[in-house]
């Protein structure tokens, strides 16, 4: 169960083979986590305001300050020069990635209330950014001026993506909606129905919804990820689920969850493999699925939840980021024979 990744001298890809090889402590809580396109870095941001950056060859953090309110999305742009970060204070922050000592670059106030996800487009000439004022906003990321605002959603958007290689992105709300945008001129192009996944918390509230979307490496398919089959919302009584789309047709394919290990969990993020395999997260743990097959294959445990993931550019290393302040890196290949 391997597949092989780019470099034909890095080590494959195998599950069952994972190995935590690295673990780094800050002092609060961390909600996201990406690794810079060079594989230098790994960035988590925290509650307490804060940016942390590792090294990875060496440990050595460092600490980035500029947010009001906890650090909820990151990113880069393609050649890892800048990187991006969003908070619950509404801010869009640029920022030198290497920089010794990390001070803003840009900031702009991009939305009314919480952002709650960014994204970059290929070709890195935009950023999109989703919130809590039901918009989705496109800026420049050569000056910062806003490009592009797309309403529409009737509620709080969790989160987007850029299709890779092109303009057109795809957000989704708290309700269950995702929608389908022409990037380049702003029209909404379509519209994918996943109600299944929002629950009414005493029919007062929506309750889980789209938190994160995903395509699939040969972009055939749109996943999403989050919660369903909910019992005792807020408290617990949930099901982590992951739910594709066919790209073209639009066509619901299934559902993706852990079937023969019930798991109280959300998935907060899906992402694919290069070789196909979606790696989810399931609480204190994240688990492995085939391409199409509705159960985990494998699931790796961690000391504590886990808020988000990122893959490492060597397409083995996954670094996760957790409720207990740490970031853990686990190495889903086996170690060399020689």
């Amino acid at each position: 169960m391997s597949d092989a990744v780019n470099n034909q001298d890095a080590p494959a890809f195998d599950p069952r083979a994972a190995k935590q090889i690295h673990d780094w402590a800050h002092t609060a809580r961390l909600l996201a986590c990406r690794v810079d396109p060079t594989g230098k870095f790994v960035f988590a941001g925290a509650i307490d305001y804060t940016i942390q950056r590792w090294e990875i060859a060496t440990g050595t953090r460092t600490e980035l300050r500029g947010h009001d309110n906890w650090v909820s999305t990151l990113g880069f742009s393609p050649d890892g020069a800048t990187h991006y970060s969003g908070s619950y204070d509404g801010r869009l922050l640029f920022w030198e990635t290497a920089a010794a000592t990390p001070q803003p670059q840009r900031t702009i106030n991009a939305h009314q209330g919480w952002l709650r996800r960014l994204d970059v487009s290929s070709d890195g000439k935009w950023i999109a950014t989703c919130g809590n004022d039901k918009l989705v906003k496109i800026w420049s990321a050569e000056d910062g001026t806003l490009v592009r605002e797309l309403s529409g959603h009737p509620h709080f958007v969790f989160c987007l993506r850029f299709r890779p290689d092109s303009h057109e992105l795809v957000s989704g709300d708290i309700v269950g909606n995702i929608y389908h945008w022409n990037g380049d001129d702003g029209t909404l192009v379509r519209q994918f129905d996943l109600k299944e996944i929002y629950s009414n918390i005493g029919d007062i509230a929506p309750f889980g919804g789209i938190i994160g979307l995903a395509f699939s490496p040969d972009q055939k398919k749109l996943t999403a990820s989050g919660l369903y089959k909910v019992s005792n919302a807020p408290a617990g009584g949930r099901r982590a689920v992951a739910v594709s789309f066919d790209w073209q047709s639009g066509e619901k394919l299934g559902f993706q969850e852990s079937i023969k290990k019930e798991v109280d969990a959300t998935m907060w993020r899906a992402l694919y493999h290069p070789g196909g395999h979606m790696i989810g997260v399931l609480e204190k743990s994240f688990g492995f699925w085939l391409p199409g097959e509705e159960d985990l294959y494998h699931s790796v445990e961690t000391a504590s939840e886990i808020f988000d993931m990122d893959l490492h550019p060597n397409h083995v290393d996954l670094f996760t980021a957790h409720f207990d302040g740490h970031v853990r890196c686990t190495k889903l290949a086996a170690a060399p024979t020689s």
